[in-house]
């Protein structure tokens, strides 16, 4: 699901994923998230182009000034087994876990990682994923799948968004945490009259300076 809006003179897109599962599918979620950002799937927007940053027209997530995505992302811890990752849970290493979870390796060694242009606020709180519904307890059915961070939050927009908390949530009612981010975000507001002032100087100036070159050449 993707929601995006111009809020002043600022785009802002967020996006809601839920990426391919499996222990073992890493490339898979790669692929899901590249295709997610690089597909041209949002209709042209009114606004003004210059709420968009890179060219863009927004009709692509990563035109927006600020990008905010989340979801079930499915990357594990890779490894390490179920018991050891329980184990590291409950004595709070979570520094152990963090150097084998998927998307951080994918962050750290993949120069063509598209999440790569995200950051996320460290995290600090125990893996979200997978409980015995209703309890407190990791996964003991038949697959007794590994506790990992599927939950996350990630956000983009160099100086325009800064994530000021980063937590789960104790509900029981799934087989995962929630999580959340709570963030202050920066918007601009662009004074029309100066920006059709500048606008104006601007296409002068530049007229001189074509001209001057076409005079030069001939």
């Amino acid at each position: 699901m993707i929601v995006r809006f111009s809020l002043d003179d600022s785009s802002l897109c967020f996006v809601n994923c839920h990426l391919a599962a499996g222990q073992t599918q890493t490339i898979h979620r790669n692929n899901d998230i590249a295709a997610i950002l690089e597909s041209e799937n949002l209709p042209p927007s009114a606004a003004q182009t210059d709420v968009f940053v890179g060219g863009g027209d927004g009709t692509m997530i990563l035109d927006h000034e600020i990008c905010i995505l989340n979801g079930d992302l499915n990357y594990r811890i890779d490894a390490m087994t179920r018991d050891n990752v329980v184990r590291s849970v409950r004595d709070n290493n979570l520094g152990k876990l963090l150097d084998r979870d998927q998307l951080l390796l994918s962050r750290k060694r993949n120069p063509g990682f598209r999440l790569r242009l995200f950051q996320e606020m460290p995290i600090t709180f125990a893996p979200t994923y997978k409980y015995n519904v209703g309890t407190d307890e990791y996964d003991t059915s038949e697959k007794k799948r590994s506790p990992a961070w599927c939950d996350r939050v990630l956000y983009r927009g160099l100086g325009r968004v800064k994530c000021v908390e980063y937590r789960r949530w104790e509900v029981r009612v799934s087989d995962h945490r929630p999580v959340s981010g709570r963030f202050k975000l920066r918007v601009k507001r662009v004074d029309p009259e100066r920006r059709e002032s500048t606008w104006d100087r601007t296409v002068a100036e530049y007229d001189r300076f074509r001209v001057k070159i076409e005079h030069e050449i001939k």
